[in-house]
């Protein structure tokens, strides 16, 4: 599924959710709709166009773009955002209901959190909505427990006490799209670690019924630690993910290189390298010949699929470098000895 058909979807739930509880809304009591912190929001949620998230200083954090691909992280070069975490803090907005007025002396207002942005000080997280009618531009401070927090307008005085949470993450990393790649293992044909000092680690299946992952060229008199254990290296990209996410051109240093091969013919390039203690991956593309195919008819069907892939995922992972939790890149640099039972302790 491309990124456009799920911004697509991402969107229609939107619309259907907000229809849903605007005709909810129709049928509450008065004082009720009354109560929300922002009444009117919910039926303007489709107009935002930009949140800013700000900190102390008034110093803006992060940045998310609506724009035709989407919505995207500014500070992170455009690179796409997860489109539910943000209707989801934007449906919080909404929805969040009054549930006790709290101070409207400013010199209190620290005490809750909600003393202004402007501060150097400031403890609170600004959120500010661009593109509706209704102007949003509220000051969200202490959790209060039971998923409620305070919070303030930014050009009032009044403070609140609402009914929830909108968890909105201060770091540009807390709002991108975490998932780089879902690639189905059994799809997976063959895994070939290259390291730059020439050791080379292979392992392979010959059909996708097969359990588990044979290893190559085991050195004589050493065996696996237990059959399956390179099972984990060949499921690395069932759910490759990103912790951080940087432009990319090319890497100076020495990398490895894993190479995945699947059964219908698209190969998966994946260079790895540390960098200050932390593992990052760039990825490229390719599709194979597919001259083992006898049906001529099978070869132009799979490598026309694998090249549509190969073009889709590209338009998604070329240019960019991803920093990748421990445990995955950590397979992506497995070694042969990693994978063996200890030599007998001689002495």
């Amino acid at each position: 599924m491309t990124n456009r058909t799920l911004i697509v979807l991402a969107g229609t739930f939107l619309i259907l959710s907000v229809l849903a509880l605007v005709g909810q809304r129709n049928q509450e009591p008065a004082s009720m709709v009354t109560n929300l912190l922002f009444s009117g929001l919910l039926e303007e949620l489709n107009s935002i166009e930009l949140i800013e998230l700000a900190e102390r200083g008034n110093t803006v954090v992060t940045t998310l773009n609506l724009s035709t691909d989407g919505w995207t992280v500014t500070e992170r070069s455009g690179y796409p955002a997860d489109t539910q975490k943000i209707n989801r803090m934007l449906l919080t907005l909404a929805e969040a209901r009054i549930l006790e007025e709290k101070t409207s002396r400013p010199e209190w207002h620290d005490r809750l959190g909600v003393e202004s942005i402007e501060r150097e000080d400031a403890g609170g997280l600004g959120i500010r909505l661009v593109g509706s009618d209704l102007p949003v531009n509220v000051i969200v401070g202490d959790s209060a427990g039971d998923n409620q927090v305070y919070v303030r307008k930014a050009d009032q005085t009044q403070s609140y006490l609402i009914d929830r949470d909108p968890e909105a993450g201060r770091s540009p990393t807390d709002w991108l799209d975490t998932e780089i790649l879902s690639i189905p293992t059994n799809r997976i044909q063959q895994v070939k670690l290259q390291h730059p000092d020439g050791e080379t680690l292979t392992i392979f299946k010959n059909d996708s019924d097969q359990s588990n992952f044979t290893v190559s060229d085991i050195p004589e008199s050493r065996e696996l630690q237990y059959e399956s254990i390179a099972n984990t290296i060949g499921s690395t990209l069932s759910g490759l993910s990103l912790q951080d996410v940087e432009l990319h051109d090319s890497f100076e240093e020495d990398i490895t290189i894993a190479e995945f091969r699947t059964f219908d013919g698209l190969i998966l390039i994946v260079e790895s390298i540390r960098q200050d203690d932390e593992g990052w991956v760039a990825l490229n593309l390719d599709h194979d010949d597919l001259n083992s195919f006898a049906n001529e008819e099978v070869v132009s069907d799979v490598s026309s699929s694998a090249e549509m892939e190969v073009l889709e995922l590209g338009q998604k992972l070329n240019g960019w470098k991803y920093r990748i939790p421990t445990y995955q890149f950590n397979q992506l640099t497995r070694r042969m000895d990693d994978l063996l039972r200890p030599l007998p302790d001689d002495s």
